[in-house]
């Protein structure tokens, strides 16, 4: 893992950062005293430098000089605010640092830390399935969940069940995030598994959206009728079925 040292003040906003870094890179916090910095950066030596301003009057200057002068291989990150960030911004004109303005997301802080690093988004992408949330695709028809696989894999961990007996086995087994479940199947039909999940002290929490070939009223109503978290007409397009998913896995910003 690469190493990060995030400098600020023990506050919500460094612990928020702290926990978005923590899967994909060694993170080291430390206050903001220079003195302190330097000796953590002389110990450490981080590959990157996050230095989170706000919780602080005023970040000290002397640590960005001093990282310029000493330390120009080591890229810096300030976490700031639009009102705050122009007393650094002359500081900041070489390569070595960059900024981020409030509010961020996960995904944008992890994005600008590997750019930073030189290592690519992609490199994330490709890395982060330990964070992945998990999908179970249920269906009768082994062309759609080949298919619905293929899709979903740029993103999630995917479990496919190729029967409402089979999904009733695998929920409590593989604690999927999301299910994505065929309405209309033989003998153990869509709303029978649903049913059967939210019975279950275990399962009734787990998201659901249902996966219907019926256009029509008729069924799109009985299907909303159980309250599921949604529906997604087959055969799914992939930017609506990206878009219903990432509706109900919501993801946080710090």
């Amino acid at each position: 893992m690469r190493k990060v040292l995030l400098i600020g003040k023990l506050n919500e906003i460094v612990r928020s950062v702290y926990e978005c870094l923590v899967d994909d890179f060694q993170v080291q916090i430390c206050t903001e005293e220079v003195e302190t910095i330097k000796g953590m950066i002389k110990i450490t030596m981080p590959e990157l430098v996050i230095v989170n301003q706000i919780g602080i009057v005023e970040v000290d200057r002397e640590i960005l000089v001093w990282l310029e002068k000493y330390h120009p291989d080591i890229p810096v990150v300030i976490i700031s605010t639009k009102e705050d960030w122009n007393k650094y911004e002359s500081y900041c004109e070489s390569e070595q640092f960059d900024k981020l303005i409030r509010p961020v997301g996960k995904e944008e802080l992890i994005k600008k830390c590997y750019a930073m690093l030189d290592m690519g988004f992609e490199t994330w992408e490709k890395e982060k399935v330990r964070e992945q949330k998990k999908i179970l695709v249920v269906d009768d028809s082994p062309l759609l969940l080949r298919n619905m696989k293929a899709i979903l894999e740029e993103r999630y961990k995917v479990i496919i069940a190729t029967s409402g007996e089979q999904a009733l086995k695998f929920v409590p087994a593989k604690k999927p995030d999301l299910i994505l479940l065929d309405y209309e199947m033989p003998e153990v039909d869509g709303k029978q598994v649903y049913e059967e999940l939210k019975k279950d002290e275990i399962t009734k929490d787990i998201p659901v959206i249902f996966l219907t070939a019926m256009a029509d009223k008729e069924h799109i109503y009985a299907a909303l009728e159980t309250r599921p978290a949604g529906y997604i007409l087959k055969p799914p397009n992939k930017e609506r079925l990206f878009q219903s998913i990432e509706e109900v896995l919501s993801v946080n910003d710090i």
